[in-house]
């Protein structure tokens, strides 16, 4: 590998590893499918793709978009987030610089011309789904599924790697990730929840329901627990509403029904 593509992050990948993910994930590709591969390289994804299906690859390197026209594909030259394109891919698939900054501009330009029900499949290094605020910005555009694969595909490459599939659809799913929307509604909560919910000395929930009934004056509806614990910060997923919920039930003998909606702190 040359330096000019180690700075890039430029690795480009093996054809049987492109085989393979393409064999696994995109099985079902066929006539009615455009794909293409924004960071193409030489083309090894292009290669993989089954001739029936029409590909098309982008290069911003013109000397290595030369290497690429070699597998027979049509191949643009240029920036795949600024390039113009006369035709809707329904799939986006490749190995993109491991560069946090051109994935998320792939990933946006990526949302922007898919259809409903468009997939996207990148190598990326496992450091892009290292914090719960980037992957629930994904996770407002995107159902996602990450697997891990081993990173010596790539001579001399030390970097933890997944390949990800985004999937541009109305469910959100999240596989493959645990806690990310829970850490992220956590962090956006008031500080003084925050520590509550750091300690050790007893259970969690009781103990920031407890908080903030007593600052609530003692009382409080269930609709009001949840505006002062959520603050000012309102987060989208909203997982600790129901831990709320839960948290009156299973604690009957701590907060005591007094109407609808209406708890106080037993005496």
């Amino acid at each position: 590998m040359t330096n000019k593509r180690k700075v890039l992050g430029q690795y480009p990948t093996p054809i049987w590893v492109s085989d393979a993910l393409v064999a696994r994930h995109f099985s079902d590709l066929d006539e009615n499918d455009i794909v293409i591969d924004p960071a193409c390289g030489p083309g090894s994804f292009l290669s993989a793709i089954p001739d029936h299906v029409p590909a098309v690859g982008i290069e911003i390197d013109a000397a290595i978009a030369d290497e690429a026209r070699q597998t027979g594909r049509h191949i643009i030259t240029g920036d795949f987030q600024q390039v113009q394109l006369d035709f809707q891919p329904t799939v986006i698939i490749g190995n993109p610089p491991f560069n946090m900054k051109t994935v998320d501009g792939f990933l946006h330009r990526a949302h922007k011309l898919l259809p409903d029900g468009g997939r996207v499949g990148f190598i990326l290094p496992a450091y892009a789904f290292q914090t719960a605020a980037r992957v629930a910005g994904y996770a407002n555009e995107w159902s996602l599924m990450q697997e891990m694969i081993p990173r010596n595909i790539y001579p001399g490459l030390s970097l933890p790697l997944v390949f990800a599939m985004f999937s541009k659809d109305r469910r959100r799913t999240m596989l493959g990730f645990a806690l990310y929307r829970e850490a992220t509604d956590v962090q956006a909560l008031p500080q003084r929840y925050r520590e509550v919910m750091s300690s050790s000395a007893g259970p969690v929930w009781k103990m920031v329901v407890e908080e903030a009934m007593k600052r609530l004056g003692g009382k409080a509806s269930v609709t009001d627990l949840y505006a002062e614990i959520e603050g000012e910060r309102p987060t989208s997923t909203k997982f600790w509403r129901e831990a709320i919920r839960r948290t009156l039930r299973r604690y009957a003998e701590s907060f005591e029904p007094i109407g609808h909606g209406l708890y106080r702190i037993a005496i």
